[in-house]
């Protein structure tokens, strides 16, 4: 009997035979049946393969663990429609290709942290419940908290920008919320927020950094376990620098050159989203890495700096990634007093809520910008999975909070 053992490191093939099969306990080995093995690691037969290791275990002694039930093998099949896969998501994360996903998952996230530390950030901790929003309101997930309004929160950036005076370039990796109602490939309720800001840069020194972080962590998970990669995504490399860069006003005439349309199905003009079909078949049209940069002022959030050269426009980029689209938005922040005063007034937003975030630009001002990168997103471009939601754990969306 072949069982292909998996213990959380990893997977072997072992084999029992002979009178180790002769007792009434090895009728009780079926699927993710918990035992406990004994033998010797050798290399398979002349002619034979074993997997994964190129190695097997000759059992000579077992002992049944845990009882798994045949009927086992009856909650999920290969025709399962999606919501029955998530329904049983306990049972569908069993696997080689989930236990690959979380392991890259891991790699990547210590990659990240060992990038910031090489570069002399700190982490920070912000809070999650919140009494101000850092997007959209109607995307906030509002509740009582102790009687006072709440929110959980969109982003942690509003907090990062106040630790910039205190232990200067700093990140977070922490959950965010949108109460958005997308069901895209690409959107989650809940989702792990990587977050940076840098004091003292301009916008150029903005994008250099993007591309340093983006290109040194690929190169340390691949170099991590490069037969982890090899399993779940040979073809991932290294990008090349520098990332092409296409301006707002450029995107959106290719896109019109393209028959790519917008929301309304006409050709864009200036001011009009680009939305989610359209920026990607543009990405992909590329086939690499690309900024998307210096939208208009009206299309991003109320903290971003204007372009000095065209105050129409924001200091502003989304980095777009084949087959996933954005996974990183980022910008320079209003650091002057008026400007951020104004843009509060422009937004219909009460300045008194953040009086916090505005005495950041009374009390001693400096230059500085930032982004935000989708954690999960990232790991479908990592992984060249074409759904956001099977690279998650417990993937939370619309009509989705549950198991």
């Amino acid at each position: 009997m072949f069982v292909d053992l998996r213990d959380g490191t990893g997977f072997v093939q072992c084999v029992i035979s002979g009178k180790l099969l002769q007792v009434a306990a090895a009728e009780e080995i079926h699927r993710d049946t918990t035992v406990h093995l004994y033998g010797t690691v050798t290399k398979p037969p002349e002619g034979k393969v074993a997997k994964w290791s190129g190695l097997e275990l000759q059992v000579s002694y077992w002992e049944l663990v845990g009882k798994c039930p045949v009927e086992f093998n009856e909650i999920l099949n290969d025709s399962a429609n999606p919501d029955v896969l998530f329904d049983q998501r306990h049972i569908a994360l069993r696997g080689e290709k989930f236990a690959a996903y979380m392991k890259l998952r891991s790699h990547m996230v210590n990659a990240f942290q060992e990038f910031y530390a090489d570069r002399g950030f700190t982490q920070a901790f912000p809070p999650t419940f919140v009494q101000t929003q850092a997007e959209g309101g109607s995307e906030l997930f509002a509740l009582d908290y102790f009687g006072e309004q709440a929110y959980l929160t969109q982003s942690s950036q509003l907090y990062l920008e106040t630790m910039l005076p205190v232990i200067g370039n700093c990140y977070c990796i922490a959950q965010s919320y949108r109460a958005e109602k997308s069901r895209t490939r690409r959107h989650l309720s809940e989702y792990s927020h990587l977050e940076g800001e840098l004091t003292f840069i301009n916008f150029e020194d903005l994008l250099n950094h993007l591309e340093d972080l983006i290109c040194d962590v690929i190169d340390r998970v691949i170099k991590k376990d490069p037969a982890l990669i090899q399993f779940v995504n040979p073809g991932l490399k290294v990008p090349k620098r520098p990332f092409k860069r296409i301006a707002y006003v450029d995107a959106i005439k290719y896109c019109n050159d393209h028959g790519y349309l917008n929301k309304a199905g006409q050709p864009f003009v200036f001011g009009d989203d680009i939305q989610e079909a359209s920026e990607r078949k543009m990405t992909d049209d590329f086939g690499e890495i690309c900024f998307l940069h210096r939208f208009p002022i009206e299309l991003k959030a109320f903290y971003m700096s204007k372009c000095k050269d065209d105050l129409r426009l924001s200091e502003s980029v989304d980095v777009l990634v084949p087959g996933v689209g954005e996974v990183v938005g980022g910008s320079m922040r209003i650091h002057d007093y008026d400007e951020l005063m104004a843009a509060y007034k422009r937004e219909g937003l009460d300045p008194a809520p953040y009086y916090w975030y505005t005495d950041q630009r009374k009390y001693g001002t400096t230059p500085h910008g930032g982004y935000g990168l989708g954690v999960e997103r990232f790991l479908t471009y990592i992984c060249n999975d074409d759904h956001i939601r099977n690279v998650c754990t417990y993937p939370r969306y619309v009509g989705r909070c549950a198991p």
